[in-house]
């Protein structure tokens, strides 16, 4: 074989299709399903979202073949429309899950893909847990190639490695060998452009479901034929050398024969908001609970980060709820103040002009550690001189499965139930939890429709 092909690009085409459901950990398809409930959850929440609505529209202005359910429309569309939407929607409320092998959101932009192919080939459920579980390792191997730079100067890691996680999956899904693969991975890396610049505005969540149409188009123009370079990840003037510069093949080699699944390690969120706030929120609520505290009580809040969330989620004075997902100082008010901050309804744009908020919000100022950390650190200063402070890092997975189940139907029903009722809620949870001895899934797309 070329030289080339033996680079990372193919060393996880090659992992992709050679990736059987029985290779999978106990421990890894139970996360997947947890993975894929989550964003179930989240997605058919966010399908209320206006700009759910507007693509919507779109689509229905652009006609297409009915090839895969639209969440919650009673409609189908055209496979890479249905990606499109359902990709969106689910990252549409900031909710989905998050994994750091992939600096990102690893479900939102690999599901959408997997769905609306398995729906629209028949497949069974061991496929489906097979080919996300796939994708997601595909995002996360992406990124110990390329490292962190690209996230830090501005990419987006849910919209760009994204493409690769559902163009991994969808390539699976379709049969590919291994060096139409990396072709596929060819043609979704040139297209893989997302910006941290659009963040609190609909742009962001559009990342995720453009990733997943991209990776579904890739995938299926690859397996016509459709050319491109076979070493996108470290080809000159490929992915990694024009989104960062810190490429690392010692890196690759020790996760791609080390790491059996990145799955386990996803976290999930409990809050309504960007990922990098939870930190603040949880050490805020445990700071006010053991000593006490009332927000008349506090005269001001320091908000220690990484120098990373300067440019993530330090929007100083939000003027909108989905500005205020993206805020650490008005998210630590929220807290204070009780919000409850798991509701997406409490993300408003009436909540940011709430006039004791923006009290407690302009107590608040951040700053950065010295050197790179996982945790946030909240010091509250009392108006009677009492300093106290807590260190938090959310970003630990959780390794009691069976008590992540629990969390996450509770939260599942919160999204669902208002929305297609209780029954509808437990017939999809009871989908995931068997998923892998389902081989004929017309009833969960039937759900899934509604």
């Amino acid at each position: 074989m070329p030289q080339e092909s033996r680079g990372p690009t193919a060393r996880i085409a090659e992992r992709v299709v050679n990736t059987r459901f029985e290779d999978l950990s106990t421990e890894a398809v139970t996360v997947t399903k947890q993975c894929l409930m989550d964003f179930v959850g989240v997605a058919l929440a966010g399908m209320d979202e206006p700009l759910a609505r507007i693509l919507l529209e779109e689509v229905e202005e652009q006609g297409g073949h009915p090839q895969a359910s639209m969440f919650r429309t009673g409609r189908k569309a055209s496979l890479s429309q249905a990606a499109l939407i359902n990709g969106t929607a689910g990252h549409a409320l900031d909710y989905d899950d998050v994994n750091s092998g992939c600096n990102g959101h690893p479900t939102a932009p690999v599901a959408p893909a997997v769905l609306a192919l398995a729906e629209h080939h028949g497949l069974s459920g061991r496929d489906v847990v097979r080919a996300l579980a796939s994708g997601i390792d595909a995002e996360c191997l992406a990124v110990s190639y390329t490292g962190r730079s690209p996230y830090r100067r501005g990419w987006h890691a849910t919209g760009t490695v994204g493409c690769f996680g559902a163009t991994a999956a969808s390539a699976q899904l379709l049969g590919l060998d291994a060096g139409t693969t990396a072709q596929a991975f060819g043609i979704a890396g040139t297209q893989a452009a997302a910006l941290k610049a659009v963040f609190g505005t609909m742009s962001k969540p559009l990342h995720a479901g453009r990733a997943a149409a991209t990776g579904v188009t890739a995938a299926r123009l690859a397996k016509r034929g459709f050319s491109s370079r076979s070493d996108i990840l470290e080809a000159p003037q490929g992915f990694g050398a024009t989104q960062g510069d810190t490429m690392s093949i010692e890196r690759f080699e020790r996760d791609i024969e080390g790491v059996a699944s990145f799955v386990p390690d996803t976290n999930y969120k409990y809050h309504a908001a960007g990922y990098l706030v939870h930190s603040a929120i949880e050490a805020a609520r445990a700071l006010q609970a053991k000593h006490g505290l009332g927000t008349d009580d506090v005269e001001s809040i320091e908000i220690k980060v990484d120098s990373g969330h300067f440019t993530t989620v330090n929007i100083p004075a939000p003027s909108t709820g989905l500005e205020a997902k993206f805020s650490l100082r008005f998210a630590v008010a929220m807290a204070l103040h009780g919000v409850d901050t798991a509701r997406i309804e409490s993300f408003n744009d009436d909540i940011v002009k709430d006039p004791a908020l923006i009290a407690t919000r302009d107590k608040a100022h951040v700053v950065a550690f010295d050197e790179p950390a996982a945790d946030t650190r909240v010091t509250i200063t009392t108006k009677d001189g009492r300093v106290v402070s807590l260190d938090v890092n959310v970003a630990i997975p959780e390794r009691d499965l069976e008590l992540q189940w629990r969390k996450l139907e509770a939260k599942f029903h919160s999204l669902v139930d208002p929305r297609m009722g209780s029954d509808a809620a437990d017939q999809l949870v009871a989908w995931c939890r068997d998923l892998e001895n389902r081989d004929d899934l017309g009833g969960f797309w039937d759900l899934l429709r509604g």
